[in-house]
């Protein structure tokens, strides 16, 4: 039943993808080549497509973890996620209306979830988990400005914060994971991907892995960890 509830819940989100891509505004520096977020929103089939992406996602975490009082959190991830990757996927972007709401709502929801548990320890390790993964992800960002080109975004930067704050609630192993398992499936899968010429091996989206990764993190992350 749980699981049938986070899964439901997160499908209702992912649904209202077109309605919010209606409604969020153009970045102030348009890229010719971009396409406008209210044409994304016609895409057909597309809240179908969102909330099939936002069900099995939150459906695969609510199944493995234990603390069912952290799941609203990964309805969120999952609901809001799948938004996140579509964008990415189509524009290389990751709007900043809509991760920092997230980052919030995400930060309010750990923290409920921690005084249900009545276990400080855990918004504590969201914090400190937050923390570290943003200084790593801002470093790779500054790594890619000077060196690559900006093959990073800083949408990813902020991205990984909500991702870690979600995964640092569940413990270290899942961080640990959930985080390099984007690295992981971004490396492998984009080189597939450039090598068939489905994307351009010098800008491709991330966020559409790391929000993988960290759904793979949240759920297997203590079993592939003692591998």
């Amino acid at each position: 039943m749980t699981i049938a509830i986070a899964a439901v819940a997160a499908a209702l989100i992912g649904a209202a993808g077109p309605l919010v891509l209606r409604r969020i505004p153009e970045p102030p520096q348009l890229d010719p080549d971009k396409l406008p977020y209210e044409i994304l929103a016609e895409f057909r089939g597309l809240a179908i497509g969102l909330a099939l992406g936002a069900a099995v996602m939150a459906g695969v975490v609510a199944w493995q973890i234990d603390d069912s009082e952290l799941l609203p959190v990964w309805v969120v991830i999952a609901g809001v996620g799948s938004w996140l990757a579509f964008i990415d996927w189509h524009t290389r972007l990751l709007p900043f209306v809509i991760v920092a709401p997230t980052y919030l709502l995400t930060l309010a929801l750990v923290g409920l979830g921690a005084l249900l548990l009545g276990d400080v320890r855990v918004l504590v390790d969201a914090l400190v988990a937050n923390i570290v993964v943003y200084v790593i992800f801002r470093v790779f960002y500054w790594i890619a400005t000077r060196f690559f080109g900006g093959a990073f975004g800083f949408g990813d930067v902020r991205l990984s914060g909500v991702l870690a704050l979600a995964l640092g609630a569940l413990g270290a192993s899942e961080v640990l994971v959930g985080m390099y398992a984007g690295f992981i499936l971004g490396a492998v899968l984009g080189i597939v991907l450039s090598r068939l010429k489905l994307v351009d091996p010098k800008g491709y989206a991330f966020g559409p892995y790391m929000i993988a990764g960290a759904v793979l993190g949240a759920a297997w992350g203590p079993a592939i960890y003692s591998v």
